[in-house]
């Protein structure tokens, strides 16, 4: 018994030292100052909560979520903050990326990995992804021997769904239906995000191969998830949209028998300084508990609203004689960044 208290207290210790580090310096140039940046809202609580609070609260977890804007470093050091506290006592969760297809994950298993070879084999598999950016989650890996696991689908397989209407996606023994997955008003919900990520530019009647694309991503990610958590724990790190309880990974997770605690790294905006300011406006207000469990804000590594930034390139694009086929269409907002 003693040995069982002093190995709890020295678990109590680790988070706590974890914590106590308090943020380091952040790296997203704007809105440091912002009254959210740095906060944590429980929707579950309806409340403000610290970071020992949320540990607490996440020690039974065994699938965790964590949603992010791909190109803000502070989401990612923030990850790499709050998991080895989560799984302190000896567990050793996947890792299971967005960005990497679930065909390559062995490719990722070498014990012989530098933070170099890492990054090196990471930029052969997916090279269109800032890994740098990454590095916080990738040190972490490497610290803790953590198994790292792709999520994704290739781009031949998302292609039978979203233009040849194939249904059916499956690994191991586990099989879910994306066609059945989500009832209309979830799809539409799915699909005004698209349309309102592509600034207006694709038309809406355009969109349904992106709806099922997302689907069938999600279902993807849920079915590496259950697998990787078959043993041990698991953690998700993929764009805040794809772990939405209402539309994303956890309905895949339902569907499977499996609970998920899902939480999203938010940037924060100047104007709005007040978390009911970042939820989404009309019906899906109603459902502000069903998005996320928590939200953690945080600076933005962005300034301008994105569809300003893409102006120059969507104007170029409308100035073309012929339209662009769906796949070309470029997508230069939040939820591509986030997505």
């Amino acid at each position: 018994m003693q040995n069982v208290a002093m190995n709890c207290t020295r678990l109590l210790l680790l988070s706590c030292c974890l914590l106590a580090q308090g943020h380091a310096q952040w790296q997203s140039q704007y809105y440091r100052d912002h009254p959210l940046a740095g906060k944590i809202y429980s929707t579950g609580d309806q409340a403000w909560i610290s970071e020992q609070a949320l540990i607490a609260e996440l020690h039974e977890t065994r699938l965790l979520l964590l949603g992010e804007t791909h190109s803000n470093v502070d989401h990612h050091s923030r990850q790499a903050h709050i998991i080895p506290a989560w799984m302190a006592g000896g567990s050793r969760p996947g890792l299971v990326l967005e960005m990497i297809n679930y065909q390559d994950s062995e490719r990722l298993q070498s014990p012989a990995f530098t933070l170099e070879t890492l990054m090196r084999r990471l930029e052969e598999i997916a090279g269109q992804w800032n890994w740098q950016a990454y590095v916080p989650i990738l040190e972490l890996k490497l610290e803790h021997n953590l198994p790292m696991l792709g999520a994704n689908l290739s781009r031949q397989q998302l292609d039978q769904f979203s233009r040849r209407g194939k249904c059916e996606i499956s690994r191991s023994q586990a099989q879910l239906n994306v066609c059945q997955a989500l009832s209309q008003a979830q799809k539409e919900t799915i699909r005004q995000l698209v349309f309102d990520a592509h600034c207006g530019y694709l038309p809406r009647e355009h969109t349904e191969s992106f709806v099922q694309t997302q689907i069938a991503k999600d279902a993807s990610f849920a079915l590496s998830l259950a697998k990787a958590a078959a043993d041990d724990k698991a953690v998700l790190i993929a764009g805040s949209v794809h772990v939405r309880k209402d539309i994303g990974v956890p309905v895949h997770l339902r569907a499977l028998g499996q609970a998920a605690v899902s939480m999203t790294f938010m940037n924060v905006a100047p104007a709005r300084t007040r978390f009911e300011d970042y939820m989404p406006a009309g019906p899906a207000a109603d459902r502000q508990e069903q998005l996320f469990d928590y939200i953690y804000f945080t600076p933005s590594d962005r300034n301008l609203d994105p569809c300003v930034e893409f102006a120059e390139q969507l104007k170029k694009i409308k100035q073309a004689k012929e339209p662009l086929i769906e796949s070309e269409v470029p997508c230069g907002t939040w939820m591509c960044r986030q997505n």
